[in-house]
């Protein structure tokens, strides 16, 4: 696959004054950024599949404003592949969302010039609610990693397990570390939820999502702060330490 066929390789720009983007964080300059564009490629080649095996009529990204399917959403949106831009967006709106993550999803409507559906409830109750209201639906393509909760065993194509709506799931990132993402977001200035500045490194909901123990810094005073979601050591083991 030559690259540049299939992305667009131009950096965003972001909207001034909503969410984060790298290029106006203080932190940016933390540490040399270094992004694997084997990773893009693979990544590119299983959307590419996808569209070849599914319309993108049915196809739908699963989409929470986390900072995985963001980088799914950004790939989608400046891929060359045909079609990739015609498929749908969804916003899987937990109970208890932030408001932090519900303001960034109203950004990145703005910042792509897209339409996204909001579905509420919890995962498995939003796709069958989306299949049932659509029913050209085959497919979703999700922002699992490989170090994610259960998906040790995943594989890029995989159906949804027995009780679940019937859905062939796409992973485009399984391959991915929680490092790739932060370097893909940090080198193309992608815009992400705020909540990643504050420490917050795996997104829940308000009710079961605490900023990253791993990441607080106590001062001489005896104030708290807590960095970065990307300056996390061993990102991949520490990742979901925020999560209760």
């Amino acid at each position: 696959m030559v690259l540049d066929r299939y992305y667009s390789i131009q950096y965003s720009t972001g909207i001034e004054n909503q969410g984060s983007n790298p290029a106006r964080t203080s932190h940016h300059q933390c540490k040399p950024v270094t992004f694997r564009m084997d990773k893009l490629k693979d990544s590119l080649g299983i959307i590419e599949e996808a569209l070849r095996n599914f319309g993108a009529e049915e196809i739908f990204i699963s989409f929470n404003g986390g900072k995985d399917c963001t980088v799914l959403l950004d790939i989608i949106q400046n891929s060359n592949l045909k079609d990739a831009k015609r498929i749908k967006c969804i916003y899987v709106r937990p109970l208890h969302p932030f408001s932090e993550i519900e303001e960034f999803v109203e950004l990145c409507r703005a910042h792509y010039g897209i339409t996204i559906s909001t579905v509420n409830g919890s995962i498995k109750s939003a796709l069958e609610m989306i299949c049932n209201e659509d029913r050209q639906i085959k497919a979703c393509i999700m922002g699992s990693r490989r170090s994610d909760p259960y998906c040790e065993r995943l594989t890029p194509f995989q159906e949804t397990d027995p009780g679940w709506p019937q859905l062939m799931r796409i992973n485009p990132l399984l391959e991915w570390s929680c490092e790739d993402i932060w370097n893909y977001i940090r080198e193309r200035h992608v815009p992400y939820c705020v909540l990643y500045d504050r420490g917050y490194t795996s997104i829940g909901d308000r009710t079961n999502t605490i900023p990253n123990p791993h990441l607080k810094v106590v001062s001489d005073d005896g104030s708290e702060e807590y960095l970065p979601a990307y300056t996390l050591k061993d990102a991949d083991k520490h990742e979901r330490a925020g999560r209760l």
